[in-house]
């Protein structure tokens, strides 16, 4: 059984509260299926045993209202929300070794740095993101 990542963007409406930024379901930032992707952004499908930027956070404590409501449709087949700033994206290190968790690297991870485990087209979303006005990237998995 797969696993699916579903991505929701915010940006800071001019009272200064988050709000659903929305979609065109075609371009879907973020949204693929990789796994690797997972394993960085929250230790989800970690099959390299790296330490990810983040562990699962929870949905943020003022989440935009749309995002909940969605979260709540997945009731427990959600799983491992979280949330991430553009700002931690765009500023983490992806030219630093792979770093692993207790018991080392999978065998099967032969790339040395996170830019390799990852790919350009995950960082040129992240560019696309800041440009757009995304503050925060909001995300759960699914499987």
């Amino acid at each position: 059984m797969g696993c699916d990542i579903h991505v929701h963007l915010e940006r800071r409406d001019e009272r200064g509260r988050f709000v659903e930024i929305p979609q065109v379901p075609d371009e879907y930032p973020l949204g693929v299926r990789n796994y690797s992707r997972f394993a960085f952004l929250a230790g989800v499908r970690n099959w390299a045993n790296i330490i990810p930027l983040s562990s699962p956070r929870g949905l943020p404590h003022d989440v935009s209202a749309t995002v909940r409501e969605q979260s709540d449709e997945w009731d427990v087949d959600g799983h491992s929300h979280s949330w991430l700033t553009l700002h931690e994206l765009l500023t983490f290190d992806y030219d630093q070794p792979l770093l692993f968790r207790e018991g080392g690297r999978d065998p099967r991870c032969t790339e040395a740095t996170y830019r390799e485990l990852l790919d350009e087209e995950f960082l040129s979303e992240l560019r696309d993101l800041q440009a757009s006005g995304v503050a925060r990237v909001v995300f759960w998995f699914d499987n």
